[in-house]
């Protein structure tokens, strides 16, 4: 029974060369006929933002506590909800992070996005028409760029795909996908 489910799901994708995520978190995102060219997440610089809010948040409040004294009791038990708030939030930055994944396959491109409520934009590698990426100053230093994609369509989802690691090969690979390794 078990070999039978196993067998209708098609074959398992097998582990990318360049890719930074574990097989069975994308397989869900693959038809039975696909074939994985490059999986990876999100580059951690997008969470930066957060963190430093919330340590910079952290750091006021604890600032607060110092300077007030423990008979203030509405800056002594304001604060615990507040910081708790902040570590929440920053929290649910770094599970969708965790959970954002940028899937090229030998015939589209794959966008998955957030925690609670999933978002997966695709377009098909036949669409594309124009890719190109650049690289700021600080995602050179990071080692991150932002994939710029054309197709023939008005409103594409995947037009721009910002925080993408490693750029360079991952455009190589995309590249292959699209014209094919022996390209001249």
């Amino acid at each position: 029974m078990r070999r039978a489910a196993s067998a209708a799901s098609g074959p398992e994708p097998a582990p990318v060369d360049g890719s930074t995520t574990e097989t069975h978190a994308i397989r869900r995102y693959l038809l039975p006929s696909e074939t994985c060219a490059i999986a990876v997440r999100r580059h951690w610089a997008i969470i930066i933002g957060p963190l430093a809010i919330t340590v910079s948040g952290i750091a006021f409040l604890a600032l607060l506590l110092w300077y007030f004294t423990s008979a203030n009791l509405i800056v002594r038990y304001g604060v615990w909800p507040v910081g708790t708030g902040l570590l929440l939030w920053c929290s649910g930055h770094i599970l969708t992070w965790r959970n954002d994944y940028f899937i090229v396959t030998d015939k589209r491109i794959i966008l998955a996005t957030g925690l609670i409520g999933r978002r997966v934009n695709m377009l098909p590698l036949t669409q594309v028409t124009d890719m190109s990426y650049r690289r700021s100053p600080g995602g050179r230093l990071l080692g991150h760029g932002t994939f710029v994609m054309e197709s023939a369509g008005q409103d594409q989802p995947l037009k721009e795909v910002e925080f993408v690691p490693r750029p360079d090969a991952v455009y190589l690979k995309v590249c292959d996908q699209l014209f094919g390794p022996n390209v001249d």
